[in-house]
């Protein structure tokens, strides 16, 4: 979740197949290639957008609320490397669904009716942030 873990994971996956050679005494290749960045929210811009969208007076925005930290791989981290950023989900789970798949995954699927809720959250955000609201 932080550039020093993501070093620290690196240091020791290398540092175990050293282990495995010497312990072996067998000869390890290892392609290790650091994938994308750990995204980071900018606190104060996240902040901003959290109550733009608690303050939105919409049927479709029900609640907003704050998610632990998780592991996957996120192309946006790549823009929050270069601005604050603020990356945030709008639950899309279909009715009737309990344990529902992430996005990236085959079986992932979506409730429709959330794009409109996605198109008037990313609106009012955008709005917000240029206080055209």
């Amino acid at each position: 979740m932080t550039i020093e873990t993501k070093e620290t994971i690196e240091k020791e996956v290398k540092r175990i197949t050293k282990g495995i050679e010497e312990e072996f005494g067998v000869t390890c290749e290892l392609t290790y290639t650091p994938d994308y960045p750990p995204l980071y929210n900018d606190p104060e811009l996240t902040a901003s957008v959290a109550e733009s969208l608690r303050s939105m007076n919409d049927k479709d925005i029900k609640e907003v609320k704050e998610f632990p930290a998780m592991p996957p791989s996120e192309d946006f981290a790549y823009y929050a490397e270069k601005f604050p950023a603020c990356f945030f989900y709008i639950a899309c789970t279909p009715k009737g669904v309990e344990k529902p798949y992430f996005n990236h995954h085959p079986k992932f699927d979506i409730d429709e009716d959330a794009l409109i809720v996605a198109a008037k959250a990313v609106g009012q955000v955008v709005c917000s942030y240029y206080q055209l609201d």
